[in-house]
């Protein structure tokens, strides 16, 4: 929120300044304008005076003539001989053919007095010496104006701001999970519109959810209760040959093995999972699991890598068993001869790494194996690679653990 009060203030005090600039470029080549044609009325005055009251006498009297004139002005009047001034080739060349040439560092003016070595000098002008002054307090003017403004935008996004908070924080807690989390504003609030759009959206979305969970608990009731009254007449059948009985019972459990894991996944699927946190050694766990699953593979030599020490962690044990599960599981299918399970630490966080030397996943398919229902081996069937949830579980159950 500061982020936008201070670009708003930017972009107030960035228009405040160009509208300022603009009326200044346009002042300034207006009094300059009108100062330079003051300037030459003044200078071709004096340069008259000069003439009429110095015709006829001496270059060297002509100061003390000025003085005795007792001119009632608010600068001095002064003829020098060109010499005095030290001038770049380019003012020189101006002063020479008549022009005026200002002295800013001096605030005088200098013109060329004709058919002479000498310059009337004009000044110091108190004028230019005090405008020069009121360019410093403009610009300390302008910066202060610049900084005021700060307070009536803060003023008034202040309500705005407040509100637009209320909103971020429902919005975060909303994906964090918190679905029945809802905003509300006044109604001659600014956000009030969006805040009723926001609850909407909460609504339309908890009831897409909960849809979703009726919807899958409903499938797998339904679908559970054939399989119980199939698995029962299989038993009871007399006219199967074994071979028959057993096929027809793997695609029994196969079917109700898919129904356990769509209830599994569509439990995980959504933005907050109710967790079961434990302490518990990590390193004894991973040693005893994996005891229980080497003797019933015994093709595949299983080795760990894991901590001599004691490691004890936080984490919901049951579903840590689903994740080494699937994963074991997974690489099972695809080992050669061996398999190799790690765990170690970094700081607070565990890793757990299940390798095989199977032929491994290519890069630009290792995203899409943790999407549910794909399986990149296409000569593999649910007989031989599983329903292709096993792998989208483990990624939810991950990001549930904030893995």
């Amino acid at each position: 929120m500061r982020k936008l009060f201070i670009q708003f203030y930017l972009l107030l005090f960035v228009c405040f300044l160009v509208m300022t600039l603009l009326v200044g470029l346009v002042y300034k080549f207006t009094a300059e304008r009108a100062g330079r044609q003051s300037m030459n009325d003044l200078m071709a005055s004096s340069l008259f005076l000069m003439r009429s009251e110095l015709r006829d006498i001496p270059p060297r009297d002509w100061n003390k003539t000025i003085r005795n004139l007792d001119l009632d002005l608010s600068f001095e009047l002064h003829i020098e001989p060109m010499s005095k001034y030290q001038l770049d080739e380019a003012n020189m060349k101006r002063l020479r053919a008549g022009e005026i040439v200002a002295l800013d560092d001096q605030y005088t003016f200098l013109q060329h007095i004709p058919r002479s070595h000498y310059v009337l000098s004009v000044g110091p002008i108190l004028y230019l010496f005090y405008l020069h002054q009121m360019r410093i307090l403009d610009i300390a003017l302008l910066a202060f104006i610049g900084m005021s403004l700060a307070l009536p935008v803060f003023i008034w996004l202040r309500p705005h701001l407040q509100e637009m908070q209320r909103l971020e924080k429902a919005a975060q807690r909303f994906g964090r999970g918190e679905l029945d989390v809802r905003t509300h504003f006044e109604n001659t609030a600014s956000l009030h519109s969006l805040g009723v759009a926001f609850n909407q959206m909460a609504d339309n979305i908890n009831t897409l959810v909960a849809s979703k969970k009726q919807l899958i608990d409903g499938i797998a009731h339904e679908l559970r209760t054939p399989l119980v009254r199939l698995r029962y007449r299989l038993e009871m059948s007399e006219n199967l040959s074994a071979a028959e009985s057993a096929a027809l019972n793997r695609d029994v459990g196969q079917l109700e093995s898919l129904i356990e894991e769509l209830l599994t996944y569509a439990r995980l699927d959504r933005p907050r999972v109710d967790l079961n946190l434990q302490s518990f050694d990590l390193a004894q766990w991973l040693r005893v699991h994996i005891a229980d699953v080497q003797p019933m593979n015994p093709q595949t030599h299983i080795t760990l890598d894991i901590p001599q020490l004691e490691n004890i962690g936080a984490a919901d044990t049951r579903l840590m068993e689903r994740v080494l599960d699937n994963l074991v599981n997974n690489a099972l299918r695809y080992a050669q001869q061996r398999l190799r399970v790690s765990l170690w630490f970094d700081g607070a966080i565990g890793n757990l790494q299940v390798e095989d030397d199977g032929p491994g996943i290519p890069p630009d398919e290792r995203q899409r194996v943790f999407e549910p229902f794909v399986r990149l081996d296409p000569s593999r069937d649910r007989a031989t690679g599983g329903c292709g949830l096993g792998l989208a579980i483990v990624h939810s159950i991950a990001q549930a653990l904030q893995g």
